[in-house]
């Protein structure tokens, strides 16, 4: 996740917490919770970046000032060298000399010197505060690696539109910035400085305020750039935000669908930071049941889903898993092992998209929607029913219109081709309605 993605998620989830903490119980909070306005990602965080390129390219043209001229230590290396070689020495040198009786030979005359102790001054460039440029040359690189690979996936492709990205789009304009800094940073990384330092690890898992950090103008410019790096500690934090982001986002499209809460759950209950905890919560609507719980260690939440309309119980009820993903590629989620089975749906959710998980992650939308947009698409889908005919859909699949369903002893219908299933059921006012269970739209990705 950019850096601006975890600022705006620390930011969003204070406003949450406060917003929470001026309400009684979990109930009044969600009576009230369309009113918590959170403003989308997507409207700030093109002007953000471009702000953030200029710290940046500021901070590169900082350091460059500082290989320039860098803090050093002067070392001290005791040498043994040949008398004839030393012009002069010192009384701690002469001492050392006269102590050591293997340096003696004798002239045929008197005991002399062959050899003598020698006090050398190394400058070393490897101090602390150097080795913490060098770090910070490489996060910022990293982190331009992040907004390459998010700009990157924004590139329209071809699909038989007259325009594509153009010089003045705004994936232009900040692709060409991020060249710009990749370039001073590969001209940093060819430097004497860098190399040397490098030449050793360079990873400091806490940046202690030195004098030289504090009290050196360009030094100290560097070292505020990185605390404003640092948005989260661990990834654990981040995690647990982003779920607890997403569960409220979840929740408002459910107050939205028309969805009540099934019980009450008393006062809300804040843990030892002031952030609001969640609890599995159960809602309930003309009909559906609907019921979320954690996964794991905040990697996503649980959605099990029941058809109050359907008796037999393996065609009315369903589980999805909704993973969260800090990264826009979805590259952890590959990582996890998941067994997929396990669920009728698996997905994955970031900021900026939405995946399928199945043999592989597929990003679903060509183009950025707003999270709450996400997640109210991501809802409808497993609310989603329509009048249609059964006989008609015995065969064909309302998702892809592919003739590649097939019906078990249940009445679950399934579609060999997309992977949608769905069933037939009779409403309140006895109108037969299609379910899905599992819906993978045509246009959405492939299976």
């Amino acid at each position: 996740m950019r850096i601006v993605e975890e600022s705006y998620i620390k930011r969003t989830v204070t406003q949450l917490n406060t917003y929470a903490a001026e309400h009684n119980a979990y109930l009044d909070l969600y009576e009230d919770i369309t009113s918590f306005a959170a403003e989308p990602l997507q409207d700030l965080s093109f002007k953000s970046d471009l702000a953030y390129f200029d710290q940046i390219s500021f901070i590169l043209n900082v350091i460059t000032s500082i290989i320039s001229h860098p803090h050093i230590s002067n070392k001290t290396e005791d040498i043994i060298l040949r008398a004839e070689l030393v012009n002069t020495i010192t009384p701690e040198t002469f001492r050392e000399t006269m102590q050591d009786y293997p340096l003696w030979t004798f002239d045929g005359v008197r005991m002399v010197p062959e050899n003598v102790h020698y006090h050398q001054n190394i400058d070393n460039l490897r101090i602390y505060e150097n080795v913490f440029i060098v770090m910070l040359v490489k996060l910022i690189a990293a982190e331009l690696a992040k907004y390459t690979d998010f700009y990157a996936s924004l590139i329209e492709t071809f699909r038989g539109q007259a325009q594509l990205s153009l010089d003045e789009n705004n994936v232009s304009v900040a692709m060409f910035r991020i060249q710009k800094l990749n370039k001073k940073i590969r001209y940093i990384q060819n430097t004497r400085f860098y190399k040397e330092i490098n030449k050793e690890p360079t990873y400091l898992r806490v940046v202690h305020p030195t004098n030289i950090l504090l009290k050196d103008r360009l030094y100290n410019y560097c070292f505020k750039f990185y605390r404003s790096l640092v948005t989260y500690p661990d990834k654990a934090a981040l995690m647990h935000d982003f779920s607890l982001y997403y569960c409220t986002m979840l929740i408002r499209s459910l107050r939205k669908a028309d969805f009540e809460m099934a019980e009450d759950y008393g006062k809300l209950i804040f843990d030892d930071n002031g952030c609001l905890i969640i609890p599995e919560m159960r809602f309930e609507s003309a009909q559906y049941r609907v019921r979320f719980e954690g996964y794991g260690e905040n990697q996503g939440l649980l959605f099990h889903i029941e058809n109050k309309s359907i008796s037999h119980a393996p065609v009315a009820k369903a589980t999805h898993l909704l993973l969260f993903s800090p990264q826009s590629s979805f590259g952890e989620i590959s990582d996890l092992s998941i067994p997929t089975d396990a669920y009728t749906t698996v997905e994955a959710i970031s900021l900026w998209n939405m995946a399928y998980v199945e043999k592989t992650v597929l990003p679903i939308y060509q183009n950025p929607l707003s999270e709450q947009e996400v997640v109210d698409q991501w809802l409808a889908g497993k609310i989603s029913e329509s009048r249609a005919s059964s006989d008609l859909y015995r065969t064909f699949c309302p998702a892809c219109q592919k003739a590649s369903v097939s019906v078990d002893d249940d009445e679950l219908r399934q579609c060999a081709s997309c992977g949608s299933r769905f069933t037939f059921f009779r409403d309140a006012a006895g109108d037969e309605k299609l379910w899905f269970l599992k819906l993978r739209r045509l246009n959405d990705g492939k299976k």
